[in-house]
Formats: structure tokens, sequence, C-alpha cells
């Protein structure tokens, strides 16, 4: 089963629902706070780069990027975390392709069963899309995916697969997904959660290391 586009599910739902995929989910048993999602069938063990593009997209409809309270130190430790598991930075993204592109979101209003379609231009028409999507692109999503509750504040992580995208349908598949649940809905954030939270979703997938 493919992950749905950028899932987060609450506390609650979590507890519900964890049971029911032991093969795809994790808890944060300590927080019930971190979720993360992985799409077994995907060929996930043979991507090597990444490219991460440095917005931090606020999730509500018809409403692109915004600045969100510590951006650089988010996207700083996703960046050092996929560096230190054996994954190589693309930063020349116009001469190498890289095999995932990694983004990152927040959700600033409460929604449920929710999968963002304005991704390709949320990012500001992030250059790595040129020549290979478009704005009819979507995500890849499981046949009857289960409802999701997305809390406001929610942090999101995705991996898109650059390598096998469905030409034909227009589809790009997504590898893995995190949510870190409600940690970006305080004044000022708490970002001391944000990054622990951050540091448990990758802890909680071991597929993930390289070396």
């Amino acid at each position: 089963m493919r992950v749905a586009a950028i899932l987060a599910i609450s506390a609650l739902v979590c507890a519900a629902t964890v049971a029911c995929y032991p093969d795809q989910m994790d808890s944060f048993t300590q927080t019930s706070s971190v979720v993360t999602l992985v799409d077994s069938q995907a060929p996930l063990s043979e991507a090597r780069t990444f490219a991460l593009p440095d917005t931090i997209v606020a999730v509500i409809r018809g409403v692109g990027a915004a600045s969100i309270a510590g951006e650089n130190q988010i996207l700083a430790r996703i960046r050092e975390s996929l560096i230190s598991r054996g994954w190589k930075d693309v930063t020349a993204i116009r001469a190498e392709k890289p095999d995932v592109v990694v983004l990152t979101a927040v959700v600033e209003q409460s929604l449920a069963g929710f999968a963002y379609g304005d991704w390709w231009a949320a990012w500001g028409f992030w250059p790595g899309w040129a020549g290979a999507y478009g704005a009819d692109w979507v995500w890849s999503t499981p046949d009857g995916a289960i409802v999701f509750t997305y809390e406001t504040g929610t942090l999101l992580i995705t991996m898109l697969d650059r390598n096998h995208d469905d030409r034909t349908n227009k589809r790009v598949p997504v590898l893995w997904a995190a949510a870190v649940n409600a940690v970006l809905a305080t004044t000022p954030i708490n970002l001391d959660l944000a990054i622990a939270g951050i540091d448990q979703a990758f802890a909680q997938s071991p597929y993930l290391l390289r070396q």
C-alpha cells in the first residue's frame, strides 16, 4: 500500500490505528506525537541522494508559502539527519537529479483527510521541478486510504521518489512521510520539541540508514 501524501495523525487516532498497520507505522509512545509511514512496496533502499527545498510551507487551502518561526533550524536538522545516515545532499539540482525530494510543511488549521493539492507551486516554483513536473501532477495515494486528522501546528515531512514517477498518469510516489504532531501551534513555537520530534521520526525509521 502506498502512503497518502502528507499524512499526519492526531494522538488519539494514532493510538487507535498503529496496531492495524504494524509494518508501516511507529508511534512515539512517550508523547504520542510522532508518526512515520513508509511505502513498503517502493524501492526506498535504492535511493541515496536527496534535495531539500529551503521553505517550510504553511498548508492552508489557497495559501502558498508563509514564514515559519524556526524554519532554518528545522530544515537544518532534517538535512543533518539524512547526511548522518549516509545520504548525499544535492544542491546543484540543475546539474544532478536527486533520487528523492524532501518537502516540509506545517498544518495551520485542523483538517481531516487532507491531501495538499498545491504542492508544485507552494515551494516557490522550486527549480528542481523544471523539466520534471507541472501543476497537474499529484502524489501517489493508496486505494482505500484511511481518513486521518491533522492538528494545528503539525510538522509534516514528505519524501518524493524522483526515479519512479508515473509519467502516464502524472503521479509522484511518496516513499516516506513523518508527522510531528502539533508542536508548532504555540507562540513562540516549541522548537526544542520540534527538533526532538524530527530526531524521533528518523530514529524510528531505520530503513533510511545508508551506512
